[in-house]
């Protein structure tokens, strides 16, 4: 197993056990509580959450074997599927949630159990941002779509304005505004699920632009044609021309040359490919070059 391998292994069983461990306390708070909120912030979330990361270590596992006769340009375009596909997973999570608690607000709302809520928040806060913050640490030595689909800062972050709505629950429930504090867990999970809409809907937007070989994001390209396009007189070209594809982790860019000479040698032109391969390894750690002697 190599180092890139072993520490997205590790950081994603990390958060696949942090996940699990949030969940069940999630659960349990729930059920205690009979928060909607809890139930789908601690609860279901995370639970689809470590099901879906025990499946992205699999997937890590075939991205780094070999290409086979069946998948000649290896697994990456898996990591694209997975992410498309827990977009999705958490879509449907989300969509049940707002329809479930809208149909208990029009139905006359129920009291929160704050002192129960006021304790799950304070665990569930600490171990969202401090999963987050090993995880981040991670994604600087391993690039990685399926760790940066962990997303523990916005869970962190949610947690957090669950608790602090909870505390101005606690400040007006002893006055005229009391009788708004049975709609409150409602309020919070339909407006957590409009902010939640958001996370899933651009997972699946990204994983299935990849899937169907879109050209990538600007903040993934831009860095190849800022350095490869100022090489046209360098390389001997009266055009230069790139094609940038992204599937996963791996990247594909395609150089179309018109060289100014009629003729180039294959000792120059292997040259020329070898040089742009490793300037292309300085700006993403796994790409591919294809150098294409074209005339414009």
């Amino acid at each position: 197993m190599i180092p890139e391998q072993q520490i997205e292994e590790k950081a994603l069983k990390t958060s696949m056990l942090a996940a699990f461990i949030l969940a069940l306390w999630g659960l349990l708070m729930a059920a205690l509580s009979q928060s909607g909120a809890v139930l789908l912030d601690g609860g279901m979330y995370n639970l689809i959450s470590a099901i879906m990361t025990f499946f992205s270590i699999e997937i890590t596992r075939l991205i780094f074997g070999r290409e086979t006769r069946e998948y000649p340009l290896g697994y990456f375009a898996f990591e694209s599927l997975f992410v498309f596909i827990k977009g999705t997973a958490i879509l449907i999570l989300v969509l049940m949630a707002l329809y479930d608690n809208i149909t208990l607000l029009l139905s006359g709302g129920q009291e929160p159990a704050l002192g129960l809520l006021t304790l799950y928040v304070s665990l569930a806060v600490v171990g969202c941002f401090a999963v987050y913050g090993v995880l981040r640490k991670s994604l600087k030595k391993a690039d990685s779509d399926l760790l940066r689909a962990e997303a523990w800062l916005l869970n962190g972050a949610v947690t957090g304005a669950i608790g602090i709505a909870f505390v101005i629950v606690l400040l007006i429930q002893d006055t005229a505004w009391g009788w708004t504090t049975r709609y409150a867990d409602q309020v919070l999970v339909i407006g957590m699920s409009l902010l939640f809409i958001k996370e899933p809907l651009i997972l699946m937007r990204n994983g299935l632009k990849e899937l169907l070989l879109a050209a990538p994001q600007k903040t993934f390209s831009q860095p190849f044609i800022d350095r490869f396009l100022p090489l046209k007189e360098e390389l001997g070209a009266r055009h230069l021309s790139l094609e940038i594809l992204k599937t996963g982790r791996r990247m594909w860019v395609t150089v179309f040359m018109d060289p100014a000479e009629d003729t180039v040698k294959v000792e120059a032109f292997m040259a020329m490919k070898a040089r742009l391969q490793a300037l292309a390894r300085d700006i993403h750690p796994n790409v591919q070059i294809e150098l294409i002697l074209n005339r414009s």
